[in-house]
């Protein structure tokens, strides 16, 4: 789930962005010169843009993603804008896929387009790309199943020539679009669509790494059940960022209802209540656990089967004591619970959990907000 940031970081000298870069230069630094039309209709004030490329097998980023302009004011901005991103001379000859996404003045995105290029040594290649919409499905599903609701429509202004899967706006096989989640942890979107077709939704969020033959996948299996996320090696894992709601009884099934002989809370090891007459609560504690009572809450640590646990998110503290699960992709930090108003303890930046249908991504401050990917 998470890139090696530094040889992501490796092959960034600089990125200059403008409405006017000014002529490409033949003879010059390695180089794309961006040119990107969008419909004004939409309100796109603001380009989120990134690029990714094969490194060792994997998909790095290789420049950070960025926001031009940094702060959105709701200013004019005029079609079309033109971006220069330098790059490092080793990643001439070597293709990156690019993503270009439109933000409106609440920070939504809008519309969006990707396309394939290969940058050229010692010269400014010029890549020309026109932004199309992102709509919610026709049936959206109120956060019930993994994908929110979300669809990509990215037209079809290019032929399709992936024969595994869905197709970017270059007309090749799609790659993943890539988030900064509020918790500085790298989310991997996968697109899905018709076989031979541009790419018109996603994945379950989390739950797959890759859309091929017509199916979303985690490695060579379905998306991940609940509890349990597709992880690096695309496995389905459970663990404390998988968003268990119980125990992990092993590396791969988490228990959600929890009983006397697995009982434990927001993806802690399940663990044995032993005794007759000791049970395991619909919290995930041990009736007679060691951390039974009504003393004060403890924000560092909270009760999870039969003992306490160090709190750290995204494992949180409840306001009863025992461990809750935050949903990694909808929060990125604890807060003490009972102070004011305040009951769950998950957080994005400071205003609390996001709601279904959006992700804790970092923003153009730097900072975690709640927000729609797509």
């Amino acid at each position: 789930m998470k890139p090696s940031r530094a040889l992501a970081a490796a092959f960034l000298v600089g990125t200059l962005f403008g409405v006017a870069c000014g002529p490409v230069k033949e003879v010059g630094p390695t180089a794309l010169v961006l040119v990107v039309y969008f419909n004004e209709a939409r309100g796109t004030k603001a380009l989120l843009i990134s690029g990714t490329a094969d490194v060792d097998g994997a998909p790095v980023n290789v420049f950070p993603t960025s926001q031009r302009p940094e702060t959105l004011t709701g200013a004019a901005f005029p079609v079309p804008q033109s971006v220069r991103v330098l790059l490092n001379d080793s990643r001439a000859g070597a293709p990156v896929q690019l993503t270009v996404i439109g933000l409106n003045a609440d920070g939504e995105a809008v519309e969006a387009a990707t396309q394939v290029v290969t940058p050229v040594a010692q010269k400014e290649t010029p890549v020309e790309l026109t932004l199309k919409p992102f709509t919610d499905s026709t049936e959206p599903d109120g956060g019930v199943s993994p994908d929110a609701g979300l669809r990509f429509d990215a037209g079809t202004s290019s032929p399709c020539q992936c024969t595994t899967g869905c197709c970017d706006m270059s007309g090749r096989c799609a790659s993943p679009v890539r988030f900064e989640l509020g918790s500085r942890e790298t989310l991997s979107v996968v697109l899905s669509g018709p076989t031979n077709q541009v790419c018109n939704g996603v994945c379950p969020v989390g739950k797959t790494s890759a859309f091929t033959n017509g199916a979303c996948v985690c490695g060579s299996s379905a998306p991940c059940g609940e509890g349990l996320r597709c992880d690096g090696n695309a496995r389905c894992t459970c663990d404390a960022s998988s968003g268990c709601r119980g125990c992990c009884a092993t590396g791969q099934t988490c228990v959600t209802r929890p009983v006397n002989l697995s009982c434990g809370s927001a993806g802690n090891q399940c663990t044995r209540c032993e005794g007759a007459s000791n049970t395991c609560l619909a919290t995930g504690r041990c009736s007679q656990a060691m951390c039974s009572g009504s003393g004060p809450i403890d924000p560092a640590r909270c009760c999870s089967g039969q003992g306490l646990v160090s709190t750290r998110w995204p494992t949180c503290t409840s306001t009863t004591g025992d461990c809750v699960a935050c949903d990694p992709l909808r929060s990125n930090a604890c807060r003490t619970v009972g102070v004011g108003s305040v009951s769950s303890p998950c957080t994005c930046g400071s205003s609390g959990p996001c709601p279904a249908e959006q992700l804790c991504l970092t923003g153009p401050n730097g900072q975690a907000t709640c927000r729609r990917p797509f």
